[in-house]
């Protein structure tokens, strides 16, 4: 769901009152990723990492709503503005100065996937100048990353199922996309991937519970870094993490396992 910047700050502030005057400065915004964060037609949010970053505000002692955007408004809000807590935020080079990263989330694999008949070889991300479309979500990492390297061929998409879509249907050339995004939307497309490969690996990229840097408190980003750390080490999250991950698997094929509080989306 879009919201422009009226009607988010009118959600804020209605949805900020009985809340005590700290928490009333203190936002948690997230962009609905399956099956990580899923969004119901009530606007229920389920997942393992909504459970995460439940439990790190619970252990925290914090209680506040979870609202959701567009990737390019939760990021907005994210550098701009105080206290505000954000995830899940691929870390990359260009962003490392802009947050403060908590704690990870999920460890994933970015690479650019296009058919098997394409006849492009591509080594290296300056080649990928080649292709004259590479479907990416809109306001995502991965299409700051193909404009940084000034990649012409770029093409967003309001949704990953539009951006998959056009791949399959030939128009797109290639995805920006990751293997565990591959698999799902594979998986619950009904779709024949069969044809469909890995045309260039970028990078092993994990994603991160994250707050704003301008104007944050101090005290707010020991307070959850510490909330998350015993939170993870608790027999509550094991248990919790654990039956996502059976959940999960029963569910979809995408491989992962957990190591060290972080999901990785990979075969162990």
């Amino acid at each position: 769901m879009k919201f422009n910047s009226c009607i988010l700050c009118c959600l804020f502030t209605l949805w900020s009152v009985g809340l005590s005057a700290e928490e009333q400065d203190f936002w948690v915004l997230t962009n609905p990723e399956a099956p990580f964060v899923v969004e119901d037609d009530k606007r229920q949010l389920s997942g393992y990492v909504v459970d995460l970053v439940r439990g790190v505000l619970k252990q925290a002692e914090v209680s506040q709503n979870i609202l959701t955007a567009p990737w390019e408004r939760v990021e907005l809000e994210a550098r701009t503005k105080s206290n505000v807590l954000v995830f899940a935020l691929a870390r990359t080079p260009e962003r490392e100065d802009q947050y403060h990263w908590l704690t990870p989330i999920t460890a994933n694999i970015f690479a650019v996937y296009s058919k098997s008949s394409l006849g492009i070889q591509v080594a290296e991300m300056s080649q990928l100048a080649k292709l004259n479309s590479i479907a990416v979500l809109q306001g995502d990492v991965r299409e700051k990353i193909l404009n940084l390297y000034q990649i012409p061929g770029a093409r967003p998409y309001k949704s990953w199922q539009k951006a998959f879509d056009s791949l399959l249907n030939g128009r797109a050339q290639a995805l920006f996309f990751s293997d565990a995004g591959m698999a799902f939307f594979c998986e619950n497309s009904g779709r024949q991937c069969g044809d469909i490969r890995r045309l260039m690996t970028y990078q092993r990229t994990q994603s991160y519970l994250v707050l704003s840097k301008p104007g944050t408190n101090p005290e707010l980003v020991s307070k959850l870094t510490d909330a998350a750390k015993v939170f993870k080490a608790s027999e509550e999250y094991n248990q919790m993490a654990k039956g996502w991950v059976e959940k999960y698997q029963q569910e979809v094929t995408i491989p992962m396992h957990l190591e060290d509080g972080v999901l990785n989306l990979w075969k162990k």
